[in-house]
């Protein structure tokens, strides 16, 4: 597994010589977008996510700082969590850059449609998406072949950790 440190904090990479480039993507994040994960606890899901995806390109990134989990091409509407009106994306986008501009420290916001406020981690995206500091990406899974509650179950137990899976298509 190939160790990489930068501004942003630190990447494992696992690439099996046979893996391929691909437009599909699992990630797998916290719920809890402000948990931060140790080394030791990433070696011990790496070692699981590795042996259930031998011949898979994998990334585990453990960043200094909160980054929104997409689902690229998946995600077509977002909803307020409040009146379930959905959210124009120009206004969402708008939200999003304010909010990172503080690195998603500030991500709260009045919606536009019944005039509350939330965050832009309570909205309901129509595609799980979500924001962490630690991020599994799978390159090009077999969708059919992942059972996807029994992966989410396995790791909460190994970590104690309650996680979600974010399917991605670029």
């Amino acid at each position: 597994m190939e160790r990489k440190e930068n501004e942003n904090g630190i990447e494992f990479t696992y690439k099996p010589s046979n893996s391929v480039f691909s437009d599909f993507q699992l990630k797998i994040i916290p719920n809890d977008y402000n948990l931060e994960i140790t080394e030791e606890k990433n070696q011990s899901i790496a070692e699981f996510i590795t042996r259930t995806f031998p011949e898979k390109e994998i990334t585990f990134e453990i960043k200094n700082k909160v980054d929104f989990a997409d689902s690229g091409v998946n995600l077509e509407k977002i909803t307020c969590p409040h009146c379930r009106r959905e959210i124009e994306f120009e206004k969402w986008q708008e939200e999003m850059a304010k909010a990172e501009e503080s690195d998603f420290i500030e991500m709260e916001f009045v919606t536009p449609c019944c005039k509350k406020g939330t965050s832009l981690n309570n909205l309901i995206y129509d595609s799980e998406s979500g924001f962490s500091k630690y991020q599994i990406t799978i390159i090009n899974p077999d969708f059919d072949k992942v059972n996807q509650q029994e992966l989410v179950s396995h790791i909460e137990k190994q970590t104690g950790l309650k996680m979600k899976l974010v399917w991605a298509q670029y």
